[in-house]
């Protein structure tokens, strides 16, 4: 655990929150109300980062060697989310960089035999890799943003 003493002085605004959600916040100086406008704009900017699903903070994306289970995944097709039948989550609406590729790579919109998403090279339409075999051969994968169209 680490400990990290806070000059008051230097900080303007200090939130704290621990692990069962208790929020402690401590306007050092200035007007409340101008604080709250800070964290109502706070609060829009992690809504608006927030994925198009429900989020899990302890679950992490699975690693290249861990299968998929694709044949137990589902697709929701409208929001652009997969999930593999081990019950992680993936955004196929936003590109990915796998770490042996340079290219970002995409959901081309189609599902393999085994109902694993299909992803090719951002603006190539020639190669295509099922999620898994891009996980196996380039990976690790993560996700980089920016929604595709």
């Amino acid at each position: 655990m680490k400990i990290k003493f806070l000059d008051l002085d230097e900080h303007v605004l200090v939130i704290t929150v621990d692990a069962q959600g208790a929020l402690d916040i401590t306007p050092t100086g200035g007007c409340t109300h101008a604080v709250a406008s800070v964290l109502v704009h706070a609060a829009r900017a992690l809504v608006d980062a927030h994925p198009p699903y429900p989020c899990t903070p302890d679950a992490e994306q699975p690693s290249g060697d861990e299968p998929l289970h694709a044949e137990h995944g589902t697709l929701d097709a409208e929001r652009r989310v997969w999930t593999d039948g081990t019950g992680h989550v993936w955004d196929l609406s936003v590109t990915w960089a796998a770490a042996a590729t340079e290219p970002l790579w995409m959901w081309s919109g189609r599902l393999d035999h085994l109902g694993t998403p299909v992803m090719q090279p951002v603006g190539d339409d020639g190669v295509r890799e099922s999620l898994d075999v891009l996980r196996a051969l380039y990976g690790p994968i993560s996700p980089v943003g920016g929604e595709q169209s």
